[in-house]
């Protein structure tokens, strides 16, 4: 990690894919997260909005079938740099109205993934044991 890096973000972050809805001057542009945290979420979609502009996002959760409002402003963006048209642009957004239901419901997804990161799958268990085995048996056999 660049040592100059300084993580300014205030809410943990995590890859959580859902479609939403940008509501701009130019009209209501279809995309989805490719992260989300209570404070934000970086956004894929075509014609973003300029750096600094106030938009309106509906953020749908699939699993609910429930959709979430909010207002955010846009940090930072790939759209001066995208050179293929197969790419859609990325946005880096910062929640500025957001009520506090929809927060906890974005806190509660952002857990649950970051929670379920951290298991180590069986397989990977079950590989460590048999390892452990093999280990035990040269330390038997001096080997």
């Amino acid at each position: 990690m660049d040592p100059q890096f300084v993580e300014r973000r205030r809410y943990p972050r995590a890859k959580i894919e859902w479609p939403v809805s940008v509501k701009t001057d130019q009209g209501i542009i279809p995309g989805y997260t490719l992260n989300l945290s209570a404070g934000g979420a970086t956004v894929r979609l075509q014609n973003p909005p300029l750096v600094h502009e106030i938009i309106e996002m509906t953020i749908k959760i699939p699993e609910l079938d429930r959709h979430l409002s909010v207002e955010a402003q846009v940090v930072w963006s790939t759209a001066d740099i995208v050179d293929n048209e197969l790419t859609l642009p990325i946005i880096g957004l910062n929640f500025t109205t957001i009520n506090d239901q929809d927060r906890w419901l974005i806190s509660s997804a952002v857990a649950k993934v970051l929670r379920s990161n951290r298991r180590v799958p069986t397989r990977v268990v079950s590989a460590r044991r048999a390892l452990e085995k093999v280990l035990k048996k040269c330390i038997e056999m001096d080997l």
